[in-house]
């Protein structure tokens, strides 16, 4: 007989061996530390230690611990991606952003190998639309095939932009890869060496608009195994994103699994840590709104049920955007010169990958009224885009935004009495609404009431109906001050 410390997760109310519960056996002088507990690796409040004895061999204390294991968590890959909105100025850009979806893909295969993953999971949108294209299905077919000669098993749901219900060619899937059902939670176990090491949990979307909350379907298996939930869902409203499969992050955190592996967030985010709550982004930005590194989580899961977080890029192209500011600069050549640096140092941060930037000027200068002309900042844009499309890899700017403002005193202008004044006055009062957008609908509803014009462009963030509003304001300005 020997003495242990048994993790026993208490009751509301209850105190230690008190009530029945769930329990792990650990050695007697192991801590608390918020990695283990109920079920019996999910940790949360109300855990005590008991210490008590314990009669059995060692094999039986042994049998509680697990075996270290590694998964690969990517999401929203969004194969064969058009790139709306991207200039094709130069083919050679436009060629590789075409691929670029399938590159990160590549990289994605190649990670799993490289770390010598034991299973892929893909939380959603593995493809960009639900009427896939053939291309991308048998791509995306060859690289879990390429997993599966390798031993590494592919876990995948589908999301709002690839449900169930879009088409689908008839394609043989390999022995290895599983596709989760939609019509209800499927769970599955893992094995490493002949043992069960986790149990993964997911559905997929049978269609589109998938408005349920999902993650309240989703239960404990009750193995005892590392439990993961793989969903495609908004969790606590990100407001970028349409609000599918909403559920908050206090409902996963208390639903008793270890490791949520969620999708359709682009921008990676790890939103709890008892348990995991993680997005691991989209694996290639496609706009300049995804700006910054783009790929997945390598997950290690240790034999004590502790898990380690490595994110590893595997975008191929990557959107930068850079704020080059005209105060201090006093002709074009030197704000050339700005411009550049600002291009070799974001070409820095693609990290030997081709760039596609956004550059906007800003600062008040007396540059303002010349960069306003009619076509001072297309002249830039075009000779920047020559140097940077002459350099290996390439940096494109795609957009050269100008937010400068001139050297005259607008708060002054603002509370004049003539008509300037009082549009001055309107601007910024629209500016300060709480909602600008519910602000400006009166003003926009003729456009975006429009059924065609609709389709055809997206709605604008708040900051892009600021930056326009700033516009007019500048435009007012000079119209209506002249050169005053």
């Amino acid at each position: 007989m020997w003495h242990a410390t048994v993790w026993h997760r208490l009751p509301a109310g209850g105190s230690a061996g008190t009530e029945p519960g769930r329990y792990i056996v650990a050695p007697a002088s192991s801590r608390w530390d918020g990695r283990y507990g109920a079920r019996p690796l999910h940790c949360g409040t109300g855990f005590q230690p008991v210490v008590r004895p314990v009669q059995g061999p060692t094999a039986t204390l042994r049998s509680v611990w697990k075996i270290m294991f590694k998964f690969i968590h990517a999401a929203d890959l969004h194969l064969d991606s058009p790139f709306r909105g991207v200039s094709a100025q130069s083919e050679l850009v436009a060629e590789t952003l075409r691929a670029a979806t399938f590159e990160a893909f590549d990289a994605l295969i190649s990670l799993c190998l490289e770390k010598q993953a034991d299973f892929l999971l893909i939380a959603g949108d593995v493809y960009d639309g639900a009427d896939r294209s053939l291309r991308a299905q048998l791509r995306f077919r060859d690289g879990l095939a390429t997993l599966a000669e390798h031993g590494i098993r592919s876990f995948v749901v589908h999301g709002n932009h690839d449900p169930l219900d879009g088409w689908s060619a008839a394609i043989d899937w390999p022995d290895g890869i599983h596709i989760f059902r939609g019509d209800q939670i499927e769970t599955v176990t893992v094995e490493r060496d002949g043992r069960a090491v986790a149990a993964i949990s997911g559905i997929s979307y049978p269609t589109r608009e998938e408005k349920r909350n999902l993650a309240g379907l989703f239960r404990p298996s009750e193995s005892g195994l590392f439990e993961i939930g793989l969903l495609h869902c908004n969790c606590g409203g990100n407001t970028g994103h349409e609000d599918y499969a909403p559920c908050r992050p206090e409902e996963l955190v208390q639903m008793g699994l270890d490791y949520w592996a969620l999708g359709h967030v682009h921008t990676k985010s790890i939103l709890g840590t008892n348990p995991h709550v993680v997005y691991p982004g989209n694996t290639q930005g496609r706009n300049i709104r995804e700006t910054g590194e783009r790929g997945c989580y390598c997950v290690t899961v240790d034999d004590l049920g502790a898990v380690e977080l490595e994110f590893c890029a595997l975008d191929a192209v990557r959107w930068l955007t850079r704020a080059v500011s005209i105060v201090g600069v006093e002709t074009v050549d030197a704000l050339e010169g700005e411009l550049l640096r600002a291009l070799d140092e974001l070409r820095a941060q693609g990290a030997g990958r081709p760039i596609v930037a956004r550059l906007e000027l800003t600062g008040r200068g007396p540059l303002h009224r010349e960069l306003r002309r009619d076509t001072a900042v297309a002249d830039l844009l075009e000779r920047l885009r020559e140097t940077g499309a002459a350099e290996t890899p390439f940096a494109w700017v795609q957009d050269l935004e100008l937010h400068t403002r001139p050297e005259i005193d607008l708060d002054r202008l603002r509370e004049s009495k003539d008509l300037l004044g009082q549009t001055l006055r309107i601007a910024r009062n629209l500016g300060d609404a709480p909602d600008l957008k519910d602000a400006l609908a009166p003003t926009l509803a003729e456009l975006y009431d429009h059924a065609r014009v609709r389709k055809a462009i997206e709605p604008l963030s708040d900051a892009e109906l600021k930056r326009l509003l700033e516009e007019a304001e500048l435009l007012c300005v000079d119209l209506l001050e002249g050169e005053a």
